[in-house]
């Protein structure tokens, strides 16, 4: 009898050790997808829907004036400025940082809101459909 729960334990510490290799190698595999999948754009969106039209960036603008969301969904072909709700960056090495006011301005009390490499959510209360720039910066 001993040594057949020994076999059993055996079999179920080898059984472990592979789903636990296999979820390793599968984490690891997700990262590095993720790593290659980094396009350099932060994705602005219209709305918290699923269903939200979008546009990206990846550089600086001084004024969303004159600038619309290009994705179907809510919100296609209306004004990026002082209409975006949630952002996503999906920029490896780049923060992005959304203003309130135009050309990043953020003197006195000036709401903006930061957005780090791989942060998706929606903006914070002070620059939510109150936004006018953008900027990047280096992290790390």
């Amino acid at each position: 009898m001993t040594s057949a729960r020994r076999m059993v334990g055996s079999l179920a510490v080898a059984a472990a050790l592979v789903a636990g290799t296999t979820v390793l190698a599968t984490a690891q595999a997700s990262a590095q997808t993720q790593r290659a999948d980094w396009d350099g754009n932060i994705y602005l969106y219209y709305s918290a829907s699923s269903n939200s039209s979008w546009s990206k960036y990846a550089g600086w603008v001084n004024d969303f004036a004159g600038h619309t969301f290009a994705a179907g969904g809510e919100g296609h072909g209306l004004r990026v400025k002082n209409n975006v709700n949630r952002a996503w960056n999906n920029d490896g090495n780049y923060a992005a940082r959304i203003y309130y006011n135009e050309n990043q301005n953020a003197s006195g009390n000036a709401p903006y809101d930061d957005f780090y490499p791989g942060e998706s959510r929606q903006l914070n209360s002070g620059v939510r459909n109150n936004n006018a720039s953008m900027s990047w910066w280096r992290v790390g």
